[in-house]
């Protein structure tokens, strides 16, 4: 019998929590300082008050987010026979619906998340969030095999797609302009602005101190920029990830080997593509420079080839 436990991301679950101790710790305890001061030299006004009930409202906000985090990555184990999330047990024979992918809330600001939702006949709904996990993945596939497919044993696709797989075909290529768009012209406009400053300004300090000052800037956004200007080929048999600056970026999945492509955006970033392959594992590509026009064109070209496209921005 196959069994598999799931590994927290520890990563993420570790840097969540270390952010919102900081973050919101920092700005909690401020507000309750400066409350304080005013009070001790006597400079207190009504809405002075509100500054204490906002401080407190701000660690309730960094609990919420800490408490989110434990409480949704619980233990979990599967077999042939049973799941065991933390130290509830639920058998395959009481599963009443499985949705492996798709989005749900999270935390006190209701951040979208992917998660799978396992309904049992109990009434009972649990859910396993993706990002909770480096092995979510693995745990999606074992339920899919065993208890959607009805598989004997579990297997996972070891199989590589050699480059040359991809030279005889004929790609749609879907890009936008890495200079002209809104995303490169807020990158190359803040380069260009300290490259004027450097050349073309004089003061107190002398150029090369500028240079050690702006330089790493200004690297840092093209980087940061850079990261957000990937694009996409589509042929006949297969999906391509390109990027406009890191020319060397290529990832090429096999069309049959995707379960599903979702559009969707977090916390005000560019539009991010999401492959799911069917073994679920996943990819995430944000996209900064293409149109909406081309997002919808796309969507088309993948689902001519069958592939499911869950739009959640466009």
């Amino acid at each position: 019998m196959t069994k598999i436990a799931s590994k927290q991301n520890r990563k993420t679950i570790w840097t969540s929590i270390i952010f919102s101790i900081i973050f919101f710790g920092a700005m909690g305890t401020f507000m309750i300082y400066i409350f304080l001061k005013k009070w001790s030299s006597n400079e207190v006004e009504t809405k002075t008050y509100l500054m204490p009930i906002f401080g407190l409202f701000v660690y309730f906000i960094a609990f919420n987010f800490i408490k989110n985090y434990v409480k949704r990555s619980p233990k979990i184990v599967v077999d042939n026979e049973k799941i065991i999330i933390n130290k509830r047990t639920y058998y395959w024979t009481d599963i009443q619906n499985i949705k492996l992918t798709g989005k749900k809330g999270f935390g006190f600001f209701n951040y979208q998340m992917e998660v799978a939702t396992l309904n049992f006949n109990n009434k009972k709904t649990e859910f396993i969030f993706d990002d909770m996990y480096s092995n979510s993945w693995e745990i999606k596939s074992f339920i899919q095999q065993i208890v959607i497919d009805k598989k004997l044993t579990f297997e996972i696709n070891t199989q590589k797609i050699n480059p040359r797989e991809i030279e005889k075909e004929n790609f749609y290529e879907f890009k936008g302009n890495p200079i002209f768009s809104f995303r490169g012209l807020m990158m190359w406009g803040l380069i260009g602005f300290f490259v004027y400053l450097l050349i073309f300004t004089e003061g107190k300090i002398s150029k090369f101190d500028q240079m050690k000052f702006l330089i790493p800037i200004c690297i840092f956004w093209f980087l940061l920029n850079a990261y957000s200007m990937n694009y996409f080929e589509v042929s006949k048999n297969f999906f391509i990830v390109k990027n406009h600056y890191f020319f060397w970026k290529k990832i090429i999945y096999r069309i049959t080997d995707i379960e599903e492509i979702v559009y969707e955006t977090q916390q005000n970033q560019s539009n991010i593509l999401r492959v799911i392959t069917k073994d679920f594992k996943r990819g995430m590509y944000p996209a900064g420079t293409l149109k909406d026009s081309k997002w919808i064109e796309m969507k088309e070209e993948l689902e001519k080839r069958k592939v499911k496209v869950r739009n959640e921005c466009i």
